[in-house]
């Protein structure tokens, strides 16, 4: 298969994907009133285009509600507000979704975030003004490769992770991938753990070869699928609540579709340990 070209994956102009539950973080978190907000977001993702061309830069995606669509979001909050909870936002990017929950008052103190892309990292905080206010920890890590068992940079996260965000992430990778990623994830965890998160799917689940490498892309079935082998080999039990939905659910516009397959569809998931 050849690389499919990522000028497919820009959307020049940001058009109607700013969404209230999005304006809020800006307004809430960041102070930057409405009538600014354009412009600026413009500013940004121009810088960040180059860093990575990815579709979640290009078509505005780091601007999708996300998680803070999903129905089980005040779950997934109320776990990020216990005293001392830890978060770990894997693939953050921008770091959009933990601006999302401090924009609900969760401590950033209290944050971890992991990337492969220091740089885009770093523009997040031009993007939420929020440098010397955003205190998370930064790990600038391949999750593949790392040793999470071994790192000291993931010391703090063994076995105490209370939720992980996984958003556009699990999918970067191959089906071997994806299971020794959620593996590690599983070392993280605990007991009463949430794994949340959101990513490309296809009615026929089947691998693609991308840029960066080959991605599988899940339906519900494979997802399960893959699940259940986690749990398997881990030894742990989890609560899989994973559901099939149209990409224009998320907030996507048709435009933003029109290099996709027409069985493309979107994997919400929220995954709770039990044992």
């Amino acid at each position: 298969m050849s690389a499919i070209d990522t000028s497919a994956w820009f959307q020049p102009e940001i058009g109607p994907r700013l969404q209230p539950s999005i304006q809020f973080v800006f307004r809430q978190w960041c102070g930057l009133a409405d009538e600014k907000l354009t412009s600026h977001l413009h500013q940004i993702r121009d810088q960040a285009w180059p860093l990575g061309k990815y579709p979640c830069i290009g078509l505005w995606m780091f601007l999708l509600p996300g998680i803070a669509a999903f129905p089980q979001f005040a779950t997934i909050l109320e776990t990020a507000q216990r005293p001392q909870a830890a978060i770990l936002d894997l693939g953050c990017g921008l770091g959009q979704d933990l601006r999302l929950l401090a924009a609900h008052g969760v401590p950033t103190e209290r944050m971890w975030a992991l990337d492969i892309e220091a740089h885009l990292w770093g523009l997040g905080y031009h993007l939420f003004r929020d440098e010397g206010r955003m205190k998370a920890t930064f790990i600038n890590a391949d999750f593949q490769k790392a040793e999470v068992a071994e790192d000291d940079c993931f010391s703090a996260l063994r076995g105490k992770v209370d939720l992980v965000l996984a958003s556009q992430f699990l999918h970067l990778f191959d089906w071997e991938g994806q299971i020794g990623a959620s593996k590690k994830i599983v070392g993280l965890s605990k007991p009463g753990t949430i794994i949340a998160g959101f990513q490309q799917g296809r009615k026929q689940a089947r691998a693609y070869m991308r840029p960066w490498g080959m991605m599988f892309y899940h339906n519900r079935e494979s997802f399960l699928q893959m699940w259940d082998l986690v749990q398997q080999q881990t030894e742990t039990q989890w609560t899989i609540d994973v559901s099939e939905v149209r990409l224009q659910d998320w907030g996507m516009q048709d435009e933003d579709l029109e290099w996709m397959p027409e069985d493309r569809m979107g994997i919400n998931f929220v995954i709770t340990r039990d044992s």
